[in-house]
């Protein structure tokens, strides 16, 4: 179990699309809106990870066409994404005021380039018959509610410390921006 806790803490804590979005929501909003993303991400992880699981990563691997739409929307929802953090001005900003929801994020994590390939990844390395299936499948999976959870609260908690520092609209800007920025380099993700 070692093995897979430490490939999904690493997986989860390391910067990519879910924590830039959590750690930037939780910046403009607080810790406690940003509760129902944290959920999303959480249980849209853990679906995109139990299909892989199950075979359904097959999928993209069988058919290369699959994965490249894939890769256009998530493209796509993320320069979509950056652009919205970009231009938020201050917290809870009256242009910006459609806060991302629950069901936003749970879908995004089917065109998430991390989740997907780390929940490829975790069927393709862990699934071993070493022992039966189904106890594979339940290791591999409470390693990543341990990671996705502790990741999620740790990325949300950072951005919402960073709230009281980041006590004037100049320096709001700054923040979105180079968190918009980071977003739009997970892009790379996408890409290779």
């Amino acid at each position: 179990m070692t093995p897979i806790l430490t490939f999904a803490m690493i997986a989860a804590i390391t910067p990519g699309p879910n924590n830039i979005i959590l750690s930037t929501n939780a910046v403009n909003y607080g810790f406690k809106e940003t509760i129902p993303l944290m959920m999303g991400v959480f249980f849209g992880f853990l679906s995109i990870l139990t299909l892989c699981l199950l075979g359904i990563g097959e999928l993209y691997k069988s058919f290369p066409a699959i994965a490249m739409i894939v890769k256009i929307v998530a493209t796509c929802f993320l320069v979509y994404l950056s652009f919205r953090i970009f231009t938020s001005s201050s917290f809870s900003d009256e242009k910006n005021s459609k806060k991302f929801s629950f069901k936003d994020i749970y879908f995004f994590q089917i065109i998430n380039p991390k989740a997907v390939t780390v929940s490829m990844s975790s069927s393709a390395i862990f699934i071993q018959n070493k022992f039966s299936y189904q106890i594979e499948f339940i290791l591999i999976f409470l390693c990543f509610v341990i990671s996705t959870s502790t990741s999620a609260i740790a990325w949300a908690a950072i951005g919402h410390s960073f709230r009281k520092y980041l006590d004037d609209k100049k320096k709001i800007v700054i923040f979105n921006r180079i968190m918009a920025i980071l977003l739009l380099m997970s892009i790379s993700f996408i890409i290779l």
